[in-house]
């Protein structure tokens, strides 16, 4: 009996010493903000996509005016608007979303100048269009010389420069081709604007920039007129992960 008492002991002590250096399991925490607009994804958007891109020469004339890279994000951003004419408001009987609607009325070929299109964006009173902000004398000049080349449907290659990427010379000329006009001071849709260096960094910061633009999950993709090429989102992302300066 006393033999069984000292083994108990012995057992009891030794429960009773490794209970003291039993080490805890430590809790997992994470000090991850979500994404304000994607919360259940908190990966830099610019570093969650792996891009190709293969630069193919366009075999168009040098001086030929392109309709699908130049015209129609032209025309989408700053005239298909809700309100306006995009499909479903067709303001004054006028769609302008496709190459079909927008050279079925207010186009002439025998005469550009006289282009009901063009003539709106010109005018100084109030039947000017776009309504709140005018186009520049460029943007203007390069429709106009699309009629007056035929207002043709003609289909042209991205051409992009991924290796030197700055704010001023590679990402403000995509925003203006294909954003700006719908996200400008003025004509802000949404409430977004996109017009400026320091608006463009708000929705750089809160990731919503290339989420939206690259179409991924949880983002409305933009822009209208359809997914940005992979070369286009390259020099994006290259900008936003070289630190998205204002250079």
């Amino acid at each position: 009996m006393k033999t069984l008492n000292f083994f108990l002991f012995i057992g009891i002590v030794g429960l009773f010493i490794s209970c003291l250096y039993d080490k805890p399991t430590p809790e997992t925490s994470s000090n991850t903000t979500p994404g304000p607009t994607n919360p259940s994804n908190s990966t830099n958007t610019a570093t969650g996509i792996t891009l190709t891109c293969t630069i193919v020469p366009n075999t168009t004339a040098s001086d030929q005016v392109c309709f699908n890279t130049q015209i129609l994000p032209l025309i989408v951003s700053n005239c298909a608007t809700s309100g306006c004419h995009d499909a479903k408001s067709r303001e004054d009987g006028y769609e302008l979303t496709s190459y079909k609607t927008i050279t079925s009325k207010g186009i002439n070929i025998s005469k550009p100048l006289s282009s009901k299109l063009y003539q709106v964006m010109i005018d100084t009173g109030k039947d000017r269009m776009p309504p709140s902000t005018p186009l520049s004398k460029a943007q203007t000049a390069l429709f106009l010389k699309w009629i007056q080349q035929g207002a043709k449907e003609t289909i042209c290659n991205v051409s992009v420069d991924t290796t030197n990427v700055t704010f001023s010379k590679s990402v403000k000329p995509l925003l203006d081709t294909y954003c700006v006009g719908c996200h400008k001071t003025g004509a802000s849709s949404g409430s977004v604007l996109l017009d400026s260096y320091n608006s463009v960094k708000i929705y750089v910061d809160n990731q919503r920039l290339f989420g939206t633009m690259g179409s991924q999950q949880g983002y409305s993709p933009m822009p209208p007129t359809g997914k940005l090429t992979d070369c286009q989102l390259l020099v994006v992302q290259k900008w936003i992960l070289q630190g998205a300066k204002n250079d």
